[in-house]
């Protein structure tokens, strides 16, 4: 079921939510956190269907918070629309679309639609903010979620991310090496166990990556990045 909400607040929708509980039946009992969306207007739909899909391992609430990058011409006003049931997966999903300054304060829109006593979980599907557990949404979330292959520049972006890293940053370039870990792993179990001497791992010149340590990795437009690291030295003879 889907209410759409033109041209309102966060109270109305917050009571709306209430009153479609009550008389639907959709109850928000075994939420587990609270998931809230920063993107822009247009990019809605993809975000919305992954949180779908993830929250029916993990029940939650989805707050969408999209807005327009320049809003310098427009009038402030929020539309709100309410997703429960088949249309929000195991979910109860709420969109916001603020236009002009009513999207000035990302925090105090989604505040008062958090679901109490939840972990808040913030993710930015296109571009975040330099500092994500700075920004406004960042500061009330304890998980922030990046993906810094949707920045113009990911290798900048994800060193920019390291560099102002804070406890509960999480991005997808780590999240897209499991399996690539996994195979490595798997490869150092079987026999016959030599000593590793040395690891080239090649990838593309604009993808987001972990480097071993300064200058780790030599890139080009024209060539793909390695990263070659060098062995550990084996810890000292205990002489005990």
């Amino acid at each position: 079921m889907i209410v759409d909400l033109p041209d309102t607040t966060t109270s109305a929708i917050s009571k709306a939510l209430v009153k479609i509980r009550e008389e639907g039946g959709a109850v928000a009992l075994g939420r587990v956190l609270t998931l809230v969306i920063a993107t822009t207007l247009g990019n809605e739909e993809e975000a919305i269907e992954a949180a779908n899909d993830a929250s029916r391992e993990h029940p939650m609430r989805v707050i969408v918070l999209s807005r327009r990058a320049d809003r310098s011409d427009e009038a402030a006003r929020i539309d709100g629309q309410i997703r429960v049931g088949g249309d929000a997966g195991a979910s109860e999903v709420i969109v916001l679309r603020a236009h002009g300054d009513a999207a000035s304060d990302e925090e105090g829109l989604v505040t008062s639609l958090l679901l109490p006593d939840a972990p808040v979980v913030v993710w930015w599907p296109g571009e975040a903010p330099e500092v994500p557990s700075a920004s406004p949404l960042g500061k009330i979330a304890q998980r922030r979620i990046t993906d810094a292959a949707e920045h113009p520049d990911p290798v900048e972006a994800l060193t920019a991310l390291g560099r102002n890293y804070a406890p509960g940053d999480t991005d997808f370039a780590w999240t897209r090496l499991t399996l690539w870990r996994a195979q490595l792993a798997a490869v150092l179990d079987q026999p016959p166990y030599e000593p590793v001497e040395s690891i080239s791992v090649s990838g593309a010149a604009d993808s987001p990556r972990p480097s071993c340590s300064p200058p780790g990795c030599v890139c080009s437009s024209t060539r793909p990045c390695t990263s070659r690291c060098p062995p550990r030295p084996a810890p000292a003879a205990s002489t005990a």
